[in-house]
This record gives structure tokens, sequence and C-alpha cells, in this order.
């Protein structure tokens, strides 16, 4: 049996401590004990989400600004990708309450697999917002930054400060958009500034981004982490003596896959027969939508066919056992993940493709249960 997600010490967990917990989940997701000691609802505070950046890549630099204030692994959320867990750490609940279930995700309100977070169908055409579809109609909760009582704004990238599903997650809380690293610690510092204790949530997509090109191994990304870190060196010396509490932490971390150990859709005819849709979710945790009356046939292909790479979960099943969170489930996630799981062995990747769409390999992947993918750093500084 794989690790899961601890939602006693996972990144939702660290959004109940530093903005409390949503009223409709009073108790589910206590806030993180070692954050309470801070007094954050009484000073300036700064979440930093570093896309990609897990616990044990963070390790490897054991002389760095942000290891050298690490405090502790916390987990993610399942699955282990932006997807879920950015709208996670936006939202304060993860998929049980909120049932964004993946990079690909059914959404039958849509009557298509989309991609929620460019807002698409999959394979291409208009998004749903030019179609006059609200991003906040899919989601199973509220925006949790307009409840504040604080004064919050959001950093984020240029490309996505105020896309559809931005705004889904955030509402009208105001943007400090960034361009560059340089740029992304310089509206960081930006938003702590004032007397009314301000909350800065703060998000950086770029070592993933490598990471998904390149590697988590690789030379690249190394030499972009070691700038981030020394950004960060400056963000703390510029925030000497203001009382700011900054924390930084991350949606998942990645593990390399190897082009041996792809499986191909397209290459496993009584697989594809089975199913009737794309698959969704992630392609290290693919949602498997079945043809009626197929599901025995499709456990005992999983076992026969596909055992040594994945295994086979009813969908239902997680749900039950808390693998998405803790409470009452959205109606909707039940619909968003399909009849079966699959979750691979090892570095395996499962893949499939529609006509239009291209060939492609990422390096870096994520969605999984592995260490590698599951644990993120709790980093916490008071410059």
């Amino acid at each position: 049996m794989f690790a899961r997600p601890d939602y006693d010490a996972s990144i939702v967990n660290l959004v109940s401590a530093l903005c409390g917990e949503r009223p409709e989940t009073p108790g589910l997701y206590p806030p993180l004990p070692e954050l309470m000691t801070y007094d954050a609802g009484q000073r300036p505070v700064a979440l930093l989400v570093i896309d990609g950046m897990g616990y044990h890549f963070l390790q490897r630099f054991p002389g760095s600004a942000l290891a050298r204030h690490l405090r502790r692994p916390l987990t993610s959320v399942f699955p282990t990708t932006t997807a879920t867990a950015v709208t996670a750490l936006a939202l304060g609940v993860p998929a049980q309450q909120h049932a964004i279930t993946g990079w690909f995700t059914y959404f039958d309100e849509l009557g298509c697999v989309a991609a929620p977070l460019p807002f698409l169908p999959r394979g291409g055409g208009a998004t749903f917002d030019t179609l006059g579809v609200d991003a906040g109609q899919l989601l199973g909760t509220t925006p949790l930054l307009p409840r504040q009582s604080r004064r919050c704004c959001v950093v984020s990238p240029h490309c996505i400060a105020d896309s559809p599903y931005s705004r889904g997650l955030f509402a009208d809380t105001p943007r400090l958009p960034h361009r560059s690293l340089a740029n992304f610690f310089a509206n960081i510092e930006r938003g702590l500034q004032g007397t009314d204790n301000p909350f800065v949530w703060a998000y950086w997509t770029e070592l993933d981004a490598l990471a998904h090109q390149f590697g988590i191994d690789s030379d690249h990304v190394r030499e972009h982490f070691l700038a981030i870190d020394a950004a960060f060196s400056g963000l703390l010396q510029a925030l000497a003596g203001s009382g700011a509490l900054v924390v930084v932490s991350a949606d998942h971390g990645l593990i390399d896959s190897h082009p041996e150990q792809v499986l191909q859709v397209a290459e496993q005819p009584e697989l594809q027969r089975l199913l009737r849709l794309p698959l969704c979710g992630e392609p290290r945790a693919a949602f498997c939508y079945l043809r009626h009356g197929v599901g025995d046939a499709f456990s005992a292909y999983a076992r026969a066919e596909l055992s040594d790479s994945f295994q086979a979960y009813p969908a239902e099943q997680l749900m039950d056992e808390g693998w998405f969170g803790r409470g009452r489930p959205t109606p909707a996630l039940l619909r968003r993940i399909g009849d079966y799981l699959l979750l691979p062995q090892g570095r395996w990747v499962i893949r499939d493709q529609l006509l239009q769409e291209r060939p492609y390999r990422l390096i870096g992947v994520h969605g999984g249960l592995s260490d590698q993918e599951l644990l993120v750093p709790l980093v916490v500084c008071e410059p």
C-alpha cells in the first residue's frame, strides 16, 4: 500500500494555520501546531508556494537559506499535482471539498474532459469563459482570501494573474503580477508593506516547468533553485526587523521518468476497448472511466497485464478511505474520479493521445504517491 496524505500535517493544515479553518469544515483540517506559536493573525505574513520544490529535493541543498529554515516535511494532497494542490493551497481544502482532481478532469457540467487551469477542453477549443462559464462554478467551495479580515494580495505570474481559473480561486483579491524572479520577490516585499498586518499569497512556477522539461535532477533545475535561494536570502535581509512571518512550501515534488517506463494506451487494445473516456487525472494517477458492465474485466486485465507497472483501485473506495480528504465529499467528486484509479509502481507513467494532440514527453513528473512527490517542505522564517 502506498503512503497517503496526512490531513493533520499537510499543506491544507498549513493554510488553516495561516488563514483559519473554513467555517464549513470545522475540525477536519486542524492548524499545524508548529505555526500556532507565531501569532500569524497579528503580523504581516507571506506564504510562498514554490511549484515542484519537494522536501527530498530541498534536502540536496543543506547549505541553502531555505534548508537552514526548514522545520519539517508536510504531505501534499492527492493527487500530487498542481491543479489539485495549488487549488488546495488557495482554498484551504483538498479535493474532497474542491473536487479538482488533476490536469485533466471530467466535468459533467461541461459535457467533456477539460484542463481546469487553462480552462480549455482537452484537445483544444474555446476557453470556457468565452462561452459564459465562471471557473468558480466548477469548484466545490468558495474563495478563501476574500473572507479574511486582513488585507490580502496574490503575487502570481503575469500570464495567469487574471486568468479565469485564478479569478475562480481568488475572486477580487488584489493581484501583483510578476514577470521575473526579481519582480516576484520585489512584489512580495511590496505586498507586506503597511501597518495593517497584510497577508501575501505568492506563487512561483518556473522550478516545476524546468523539471518537466529537463528533469528534477538536472543542472537547469539546480541552477534555478540556487537563484531562487539567493533571491530568498535577499528578501529576508530586506524584511529584517519588520516583524513579518515568511512561510515557504510547495504544492508537490517530482520524480524523473524513464522512457522505457511509459505505458501507451494505444499499444493496449484491450485496455482501449474497456475505456469510455480519455484518461483523466495525471500520467501518474490516471482516473479510468469504463464502459458499462466491464468493471470485472478491467480489474482482471489490470491484474494480469499491468501489475508490474500499475495497481488498480476502485475510485469510490479511495474516496471512502480518505485519500482525497476528510468529511463529506462535495457531490461532484465522485463524478470526477471515474471508476478506477491506476497508480504506478516505481517511475511508471501512462499516456493516451487524442487525434488532435501531439506526442510529448515530460521528464519530471508528479501525481503519484512516492515520497519524492508526496512530501513538501515547511520553511518558516522571522526575518
